[in-house]
């Protein structure tokens, strides 16, 4: 029997949105115990597989209404400006946070390695972990970095106490036990290690929540129009309740929301203009509470 991969309970509330994927449903699903939020049943690991082949990193499509598609593997990129730091958010926050410290750095998702790269330029020792072959062979090819093609649920390439700070972003809510994942992390990070998490939080709107109210009584289901990329759906609550039961102690959390012109519009003409006139004042709550965002921005310590 499927127990939830945080609190261990059985007892599933189903949602009312749904995937389909080779011919099977894949039900939103939230744990009446803990609320955390997942889909019942998983894609196999094979399907995983395919679901993640070499289009999902080249050709997907970028969700953001106010940007044209980024190429995964940037033209020239291996020749130019190498060793300038791009700005980001987990970036800004680290250098501001921690200055001129340099450390032991492993970015799971590293992609081609950019940030990787730029880093080493600050005196950082880096490692990055990517599952797609072919961003990774780009990276250790190409830009001479030591990366490992694999899956951070699966791998075995890191030991205990390697790193002091830790870097995934966009990829736990990919993961089969998001729990167990970070049960490694508090393994290969070293006492007071840092562990930095950016993941989505679309669930936690007050729209959405709205909308799944809407939906449930009126008896329906929504079918998502995108592939089940996310197998779980976290909300700030749930997170922290992760990181702590896997031996994590919060420093800060950030709940920011993406402006309104940023969102992605699928579904219906009613339910995008719905998104549209939930997202201004969830948008202009956040500014002022720090709440009911989109995103989860979480920095949290090894408690070894």
């Amino acid at each position: 029997m499927r127990t939830c991969d945080l609190c261990g309970s059985s007892d599933f509330k189903k949602l009312p949105f749904y995937y389909e994927f080779e011919g099977q449903k894949l039900q939103g699903t939230r744990c009446r115990r803990c609320e955390l939020m997942f889909l019942e049943p998983q894609p196999t690991p094979a399907q995983l597989e395919r679901l993640y082949g070499k289009e999902y990193f080249t050709d997907r499509p970028n969700y953001d209404r106010t940007q044209q598609d980024v190429k995964f593997i940037e033209d020239g990129q291996k020749n130019e400006a190498l060793n300038q730091l791009r700005p980001d958010k987990f970036t800004d926050y680290v250098l501001a946070h921690y200055p001129g410290r340099q450390f032991r750095y492993l970015e799971v998702g590293c992609g081609p390695g950019y940030t990787l790269k730029s880093l080493q330029a600050l005196g950082w020792t880096t490692h990055g972990l990517e599952i797609s072959e072919h961003a990774a062979e780009f990276a250790r090819h190409e830009l001479h970095l030591p990366v490992v093609t694999g899956n951070i649920e699966t791998t075995e390439d890191f030991h205990t106490d390697q790193f002091d700070l830790a870097y995934m972003g966009d990829v736990l809510e990919h993961l089969r036990s998001p729990s167990a994942t970070l049960a490694k992390f508090h393994r290969i990070l070293g006492p007071g290690g840092l562990l930095v998490l950016a993941l989505p939080s679309v669930l936690n709107l007050p729209s959405v929540r709205l909308g799944f109210a809407a939906y449930g009584a009126l008896g329906k289901e929504r079918k998502m129009d995108i592939p089940p990329y996310h197998l779980f759906e976290f909300t700030p609550n749930t997170i922290r309740k992760m990181l702590e039961k896997n031996g994590f102690e919060v420093v800060d959390l950030l709940n920011p929301v993406k402006p309104p012109k940023h969102i992605r519009l699928g579904g219906s003409m009613i339910e995008k203009v719905s998104k549209l006139a939930g997202q201004y004042p969830t948008y202009y709550l956040n500014k002022l509470t720090g709440r009911f965002g989109d995103r989860i921005f979480v920095v949290a310590k090894n408690l070894k």
